[in-house]
């Protein structure tokens, strides 16, 4: 059985990796081409736009009344970033949106909220949620700007829970609502 102490770390430093980017220094097209770019790529989706090194699964797929975009860690499928949005008119606000993820999910095998608050990111108020369930470790961040709702949901083992929470909580703070002026 592989040690759990081995694992976190290998994916503290694979996190670490993408936070602050592993660019070439141009001595090989090989090794330039096999690394992720220094800076991580900038995403504009219709109503934002988020930066993140992570390999795009779906991007402003119409889902019900709102658009979801989808990213998965470049190193493994387990680990996911959905962000979806929709015009904040007739929603719930971030809080009780996010209460109503946690009624949602506590009823789920080996639930075990690991914390609810309101939170500063980006420039923005938001509601950070983060629990374990079904053998998952859930971090979302729920926020309101300009008209638009945002709820940022990233996954992962909970094995790499405090790793990857750094991590989604850096790329909720780069999304950047797109504001009518």
């Amino acid at each position: 059985m592989i040690n759990s102490k081995l694992i976190r770390a290998a994916f503290l430093l694979l996190a670490l990796a993408f936070i602050a980017g592993c660019g070439s220094d141009g001595s090989s097209d090989a090794t330039a081409k096999s690394r992720p770019k220094s800076e991580p790529p900038l995403y504009h989706q219709a109503e934002y736009d988020v930066e993140t090194g992570w390999e795009p699964e779906a991007s402003d797929r119409r889902v019900g009344s709102y658009l979801e975009s989808v990213w998965h860690d470049p190193a493994s499928f387990s680990a996911k970033l959905r962000i979806d949005s929709r015009p904040s008119e007739g929603t719930a606000p971030p809080l009780a949106a996010a209460d109503l993820a946690r009624i949602q999910t506590n009823w789920m095998p080996e639930y075990r909220e690991r914390s609810f608050k309101k939170v500063k990111i980006g420039g923005h108020s938001a509601i950070r949620w983060a629990a374990d369930a079904a053998g998952e470790s859930l971090i979302e961040y729920l926020f309101e700007e300009c008209g638009t709702s945002i709820v940022m949901r990233g996954t992962t083992i909970p094995v790499a829970y405090e790793d990857f929470s750094r991590f989604y909580g850096i790329v909720a703070s780069r999304i950047k609502v797109v504001c009518d002026e």
